[in-house]
């Protein structure tokens, strides 16, 4: 009998702080990006699209001399705010933190190691993801900048 009863308050114990936890969690997330635990800071003008290279460093792809062969291109990824893409020559990948206001950082890029015939558009990109300090979306452009300086600019294309 006293197990009995002994169980039987473990169990009313056990069930009373389920339901105080349940009552303490006020805010409920829902929706598409619910599983991830920075919804507050995710930009969904950003994440979850392929972002093509249009411009770096101030300097037009179309006006470049040759046209670069392989295009480059960067995806924000919801899950685990993971990045990848294409930095003109090779496949990386990494993350980045973004934050209100458009502050953006990126850390643990990491790249392949192929070896291609021009190497401009694959160093400035690498450059790039260390220098990036905020980011902005203006009329389907992103920016990716330095201070108020313009790094890098894509545009959307189908992923």
């Amino acid at each position: 009998m006293k197990n009995f009863i002994c169980v039987i308050g473990i169990c009313v114990f056990v069930l009373g702080l389920g339901t105080t936890a349940c009552k303490s969690n006020r805010n409920v997330i829902s929706g598409k990006f619910s599983s991830n635990s920075d919804l507050s800071r995710i930009d969904e003008n950003l994440v979850e699209k392929k972002w093509t290279l249009t411009e770096i460093n101030g300097v037009a792809l179309s006006s470049m001399d040759p046209k670069p062969t392989i295009e480059a291109f960067i995806i924000f990824q919801v899950n685990e705010n993971r990045v990848s893409g294409n930095s003109g020559c090779n496949n990386f990948s990494g993350t980045y933190k973004s934050e209100s206001g458009g502050a953006m950082k990126f850390s643990g890029v990491a790249s392949t190691r192929r070896m291609c015939l021009d190497m401009t558009i694959e160093n400035q990109m690498n450059k790039i993801f260390g220098e990036v300090d905020n980011y902005s979306i203006q009329n389907g452009v992103l920016i990716l900048n330095k201070a108020k300086t313009a790094l890098a600019k894509f545009e959307v294309s189908k992923l």
